[in-house]
């Protein structure tokens, strides 16, 4: 084996083996729910342009709020699907033409 051709395949290898320390996955809890009892609110002026289409219920025929909106359950969190296999394959995938296109440029040089 020559130098060069064993230099391409410490670099394939490399290129296979460097993902493991890359893949790390990290998962997170809740110490403590926080209830608040907070509001938003907006401050100015309306000034309506024309007269609403349909026009709005008198605000005595409205019933009353009540309660505020709980959401019920957890709700999804960001990045909370960790899926290593996609990572692998597209690294088996990218392995695979690497080497391809090293063998067909190796055959055009001959």
């Amino acid at each position: 084996m020559t130098i060069k051709k064993v230099a391409w395949q410490i670099f394939v290898l490399w290129l296979i083996v460097l993902p493991f320390g890359l893949t790390r996955t990290a998962s997170g809890s809740e110490i403590n729910a926080v209830d608040t009892t907070g509001s938003i609110g907006f401050t100015g002026t309306y000034v309506p342009i024309g007269s609403p289409d349909p026009t709005p219920p008198h605000p005595e025929t409205q019933p009353p709020v009540l309660d505020h909106a709980k959401p019920g359950g957890s709700l999804p969190q960001t990045n909370d699907a960790a899926q290593p296999w996609l990572i692998w394959l597209g690294i088996i995938l990218l392995s695979f033409v690497f080497i391809q296109w090293k063998q067909t440029h190796a055959q055009h040089k001959k």
